[in-house]
């Protein structure tokens, strides 16, 4: 198992629906919802995203 120094936490992305997870990082590259093990729509598929839309000029989206 990783260190916690070692597990980054953010915003994860369902890439099947869409819905948004706060989220670990392993340094395997896996990203995992937290306090689950997929999204409900039951895809275990996620990317980062971030907390400001680059577009928006760093207002809050």
């Amino acid at each position: 198992m990783a260190n916690r120094d070692d597990v980054d936490r953010g915003l994860a992305e369902c890439v099947d629906c869409g819905s948004i997870y706060a989220a670990r990082e392993w340094p395997t590259g896996e990203i995992q919802p937290i306090g689950s093990d997929g999204c409900e729509c039951g895809s275990t598929d996620f990317v980062l995203v971030d907390d400001v839309d680059e577009e928006s000029n760093g207002a809050p989206t």
